[in-house]
């Protein structure tokens, strides 16, 4: 759960705050794609505790505020009830955005202009991954992968057996995982989503740069990181402790394992690979708006 403020100016979109809650909305969703009553009150207490921060902290103005619920959340059966839910405790109207929008504004909100042409997107979200590309008639090109970093927790978990988690996560990621189009035919790739912010945040100790180069080493060290008994974190400024208190070991190991096979498959650890720190899809959206 995000929440941002966002300075537009002549399409140029600074971020001037963000905070966020890790509320997970993919984990109250059951195999009918129905979003538990527990989980549509948890979303929506958070959402209005943000709209209150941006409000009297922020000293935005309620008419200012725009609340988006990703493509994940687009295809629960029950979204009239979020839908409600959420206009009942901010008086603000819920909008819904599908894969092609939402891999459309996170190609838009992550990659430099400059580097649109050249460049293809991939963004892991918690329900699941979006990859992005202009084609060569100059359209966008995307395809969804089901999967997450919440979604394959909660799969990996469902496996019966003796295999490591990690296994297990690599069990549930072969098996959803398809031979990918010509999005590796780019020569950068750019990150966005959890995932990789935690990934870039365990490599620079959490002093990223704009766009923080990554490497198949760097998921690794995540993974091996995190998968090893960690009883005694206490201490929230070491990059390890934060990390895990924030997001909790499996996500993170879910997450980064997705990540390193779904980028092994786009063939793109031989090329260039950036996290984008002020990447994200609403600050697309925000720029398609804008150019209108």
């Amino acid at each position: 759960m995000k929440g941002y403020v966002v300075e537009l100016d002549q399409n140029l979109a600074t971020i001037r705050y963000r905070d966020s809650y890790n509320t997970a909305p993919q984990s109250g969703i059951d195999s009918n794609f129905i979003l538990s009553q527990e989980m549509i009150n948890h979303i929506s207490e958070d959402v209005a505790l943000l709209q209150r921060t941006l409000v009297k902290d922020q000293n935005i103005p309620e008419k200012g505020i725009v609340i988006i619920a990703s493509s994940a959340l687009n295809k629960i059966q029950n979204k009239s009830a979020l839908k409600a839910s959420i206009e009942s405790k901010t008086h603000v109207k819920l909008s819904f955005i599908d894969e092609r929008e939402e891999s459309m504004y996170a190609f838009y909100g992550s990659v430099p202009k400059t580097a649109w042409n050249t460049s293809t997107m991939i963004d892991i979200g918690g329900g699941n991954t979006k990859v992005a590309w202009i084609n060569d008639k100059y359209g966008l090109d995307f395809f969804e992968i089901p999967l997450g970093t919440v979604s394959t927790t909660q799969r990996a978990d469902g496996l019966e057996g003796d295999s490591s988690f990690v296994a297990k996560c690599e069990s549930v990621i072969h098996s959803t995982l398809t031979p990918f189009p010509t999005a590796a035919t780019k020569e950068t790739l750019y990150a966005s989503g959890g995932i990789f912010w935690a990934t870039a945040y365990l490599k620079t100790n959490g002093k990223l740069a704009s766009f923080e180069s990554l490497n198949k080493e760097d998921f690794e060290r995540v993974i091996q990181t995190f998968s090893q008994e960690q009883t005694q974190c206490s201490d929230d400024a070491t990059a390890p402790c934060f990390l895990l208190h924030f997001y909790g070991a499996k996500n993170l190991i879910a997450g980064a394992t997705l990540a390193k096979e779904s980028i092994e498959r786009l063939h793109f650890f031989n090329q260039k690979i950036y996290f984008a720190k002020d990447g994200a899809w609403v600050i697309g959206w925000l720029f398609m708006r804008s150019s209108h």
